[in-house]
This record gives structure tokens, C-alpha cells and sequence, in this order.
């Protein structure tokens, strides 16, 4: 049995203990390395993630799928002004407003074709990371089962992402400190409309919220995990800008080598980079995914944990001052 002088020693351990971990915490120091801790497991997770799409090569097809069906979208959209048809574009050059409205319906295509693609992937994702083994269907099924509430937020989304591409376009052609300003402004509010929207997809395909309740749920648990959101997105963003760049390296090397035959650098470099990009996208979504679920239950999916990640020491509710 311990003696009081033993216990005493314990006790003043442990404050002493908790003081310096305080202490840490509120230091520089201790603040940087919080820093670096969270940077290195969002890089982690972002491997991880796109381990799971090597698992489920089916995520890769949807990606394609989208990449295909908006690139097709954007040519539509550019015909009548490359053509210069005269319902699209006036004697002076100029786009008319029904024109205007033609490009405003393409980029609402657009957005909702890249919701239901990556709602198919969250589907996928969210049976794969319980314990399920998903197939190409189960994805698209579950998207189509959510069309309706994916055409509205699809609205909602392509909506808001032009006006942000409108403001900042405005912002570049001011002078002087207006534009600095006008582009800083907008910048931030992007930002901001990125990290409500963040679990959007989950809580709309998942859960079966409507696009009110999903913005409120998406607010609320993005601000629970922001460190491990964001350096989660750029560490699966600089992973396949690395490969993006290497790939096009190899075919500027190909093309050169080749000689007459150039063209077939060009084919390959295209293919890789159109591949490298869609493993990114899919693998950004099933993040998404796996952050949902450890926000949900408090733990990573098992198939993190066999992977070597236990935990991602994100507090789900946060203690109060």
C-alpha cells in the first residue's frame, strides 16, 4: 500500500504533468508542433484515401464518367460562340443574353453532373469503409435514388461557384489596392462557402437530409474537424499535383524522343494526367467520407485502422472554457 508521502509525490506529479502540457499547448512551441501534427496526419489520411480507390478501381470509372460527360457539357457550350452563330453572338462581337442563358444552363449541368459523380462516390465510399463490398451499381443507385436533392444543390452550387468566378474576374480587372482588396474579399468568402459545403454530399446521400438541413449539418461538423479537413484536401491536392507533374515530364521527354510520332506522347501524357486527376477527386471524396464517419462515431473506419491509422485525435466535442 502506498505511503501519504508516496501519494503525495503522485498527486504533485501529475499537476506538475498536466501544468507543462498546458503549458505546451499555450506555447509557440507547442502550437507549431499542434501545427505539424495536423499537417502530418491529413497527409497520412490522404494516402489512405487513395489506397481505398486502388481497392475500388469503380470510383476511377464514375471520376471518368464526369470528366467525360463535362468536357462534352463545355464544348456544347462553346460551339455557337466558336462558330459564331448570330443568335450567340452579336455584330460587335459580343455574347448575346441568350447566349448568356445557354452558358448560365451549361454550367448548371456541369455542377450537377460533378455532384451526382461524387455523390456516387460518397455512396461507394460510406459502404466500403463499414465493412460493405460496394459495386459500380450501388454507387449509381444510391445518386439516382437522390436526384431530385442533387439537382437542387447542384443548382445552388454552380450558382454560387459563378458568381465567385464572376467577382474574381472583376477583382483582377480593378487597379491598385481595389483589386488586391476586391480579390482578398472574395478569395475569403470562397473559402468560407468550401468549409459549410465541406460534408454536404454525406449528409444528403447518407443521412437523406434536404439541401437546408445538410448546409446546417455541414456547418456544424466542419468546425469540429477544420484542421484535419483542410490538410487533408491539400495533402491529396500536392500528392497529385506531384503526379500530374511527373507525368507530364515523362511526356515531354516521349514527345521529343518520338520525333514524327508526337502525337502519341501527347495521347499518353493526356491519359495519365486525366488519370492521375480523377484518383485525386475520387480519393478527396472518399476522405470526405472517412472524416464524416470519424466526426459520427468518434473512431476511423476499421479499414483506416488496418491500414495504421488508430485515430486522428480530432475532439468531437469540444471541451468549453
Amino acid at each position: 500500500m502506498a505511503t501519504n508521502s508516496q501519494k503525495r509525490s503522485f498527486i504533485e506529479g501529475e499537476i506538475d504533468s498536466k501544468f507543462h502540457r498546458q503549458s505546451q499547448k499555450r506555447s509557440p512551441f507547442g502550437i507549431a508542433m499542434g501545427f505539424f501534427a495536423t499537417i502530418g496526419r491529413g497527409w497520412k489520411m490522404s494516402k489512405l484515401s487513395m489506397s481505398v480507390v486502388k481497392k475500388d478501381p469503380e470510383l476511377l470509372v464514375y471520376m471518368l464518367i464526369c470528366g467525360f460527360l463535362s468536357l462534352v457539357a463545355m464544348i456544347g457550350m462553346s460551339m455557337p460562340q466558336y462558330l459564331k452563330q448570330s443568335w450567340a453572338i452579336d455584330s460587335a462581337g459580343q455574347m448575346t443574353p441568350a447566349y448568356m442563358g445557354f452558358v448560365f444552363a451549361g454550367y448548371m449541368v456541369i455542377s450537377i453532373v460533378v455532384t451526382f459523380w461524387n455523390s456516387a462516390i460518397v455512396a461507394n465510399s460510406h459502404i466500403r469503409l463499414t465493412g460493405g463490398d460496394p459495386k459500380f451499381m450501388d454507387g449509381f443507385s444510391a445518386a439516382m435514388s437522390k436526384i431530385h436533392i442533387i439537382v437542387i444543390w447542384g443548382i445552388i452550387a454552380g450558382t454560387v461557384g459563378l458568381l465567385l468566378k464572376l467577382l474574381n474576374q472583376a477583382a483582377r480587372e480593378r487597379e491598385g489596392g481595389a483589386a488586391i482588396v476586391s480579390m482578398i474579399l472574395t478569395a475569403i468568402g470562397a473559402a468560407i462557402w468550401w468549409m459549410m459545403t465541406f460534408f454536404m454530399i454525406p449528409h444528403m446521400i447518407i443521412e437523406g437530409k434536404g439541401v437546408g438541413d445538410s448546409l446546417k449539418s455541414s456547418k456544424q461538423m466542419f468546425y469540429k474537424s477544420w484542421g484535419e479537413n483542410i490538410t487533408s484536401g491539400m495533402g491529396i491536392g500536392l500528392i497529385t499535383g506531384f503526379f500530374v507533374i511527373v507525368i507530364a515530364l515523362l511526356s515531354f521527354v516521349m514527345i521529343v524522343a518520338l520525333g514524327p510520332l508526337w502525337i502519341v506522347g501527347v495521347v499518353i501524357g493526356a491519359l495519365g494526367i486525366s488519370l492521375a486527376i480523377a484518383w485525386g477527386n475520387a480519393a478527396e471524396q472518399v476522405a470526405v467520407t472517412a472524416l464524416y464517419l470519424y466526426s459520427k462515431n468518434g473512431e476511423m473506419p476499421q479499414i483506416y485502422q488496418d491500414l495504421g491509422m488508430k485515430q486522428f485525435h480530432m475532439t468531437i466535442n469540444p471541451p468549453t472554457a
